[in-house]
Formats: C-alpha cells, sequence, structure tokens
C-alpha cells in the first residue's frame, strides 16, 4: 500500500494533518490506523518534525453543498 510520510509542524494536530494530507478532518481515522503511526498514536498536539504516515487512499466523493432531503427547497 502506497503513501508518504507527512513531516510534522509545531502545533499540528491529527485533524489538522487530516485535513491537509486528505482535505477532510474526517479523515483523522485513516491516520490513527495506519500500523506506522502507532508509535505516535498518543500525541495530541505534535511538535516539528515528527513523521507520520499518510496511506495513498481512493478518491472521496465530494460532498454535496446542500443535504439530500433540502434539495427541494
Amino acid at each position: 500500500m502506497g503513501g508518504y510520510y507527512y513531516v510534522t509542524k509545531q502545533g499540528d494536530m491529527w485533524d489538522h494533518i487530516a485535513w491537509k494530507v486528505y482535505k477532510n478532518e474526517k479523515m483523522i481515522e485513516v491516520l490513527l490506523n495506519a500500523e506506522e503511526n502507532r508509535k505516535i498514536m498518543a500525541t495530541y498536539i505534535f511538535s516539528a518534525g515528527v513523521e507520520v504516515w499518510c496511506p495513498l487512499v481512493a478518491e472521496q466523493a465530494a460532498p454535496a453543498d446542500t443535504a439530500p432531503w433540502r434539495d427541494s427547497e
């Protein structure tokens, strides 16, 4: 499985890294489930220079601008 290492900047957090890498902070689960990140999983706020493994994922569908139940409004 492919991917790459993201090198943290002082103050980075998991959700921010997910946003920077995947453009979706909800992808935090992908980062936390990566075996390569188990040793740093307990980190909440990163110091500079920590390598976080970012697995490649299939492209996600772009979120709809309007919720489906509001389409007729």
